[in-house]
């Protein structure tokens, strides 16, 4: 007979313990505003870096393996220009011999400060093909 008595205490206070804790819910908005917070920060770096890339391969597409370095500097001086682009110069763009011809390459790394002396670095390298 106890057995049944605290089964059923047990049933009727299920039925008051539903959902989270105020402090539950605080750590859970904590955990999401956060995330939120690092996309905020990190976003803007990998737009630049996919504009950058799309800077390369429309050099890519305009000039070939026998475009000379300056020229192909001054044809991606201009995108970057048009695109606001910073981070990294012409003269960072390596053209480098691949098999079939040459390619472009850059490497590169942005460190974003994200509170304090808290920073995350993010690395980015990319490769064009020249036509």
């Amino acid at each position: 007979m106890f057995g049944r008595q605290q089964a059923k205490k047990a049933i009727l206070n299920r039925q008051y313990q539903n959902g989270m804790t105020a402090a539950g819910w605080l750590i859970i908005m904590a955990i999401v505003l956060f995330f939120m917070y690092l996309a905020i920060k990190l976003v803007p770096a990998y737009m630049e870096y996919f504009t950058i890339k799309s800077s390369l391969e429309s050099v890519a597409e305009e000039a070939d393996s026998r475009t000379s370095k300056s020229d192909i500097e001054r044809l991606i001086a201009g995108r970057f220009s048009v695109n606001n682009i910073d981070i990294v110069e012409p003269k960072d763009i390596e053209v480098r011999d691949v098999t079939g011809g040459k390619a472009l390459y850059i490497e590169y790394e942005n460190r974003i400060s994200l509170f304090g002396n808290v920073s995350a670095l993010v690395e980015f390298k990319h490769e064009e093909p020249l036509n």
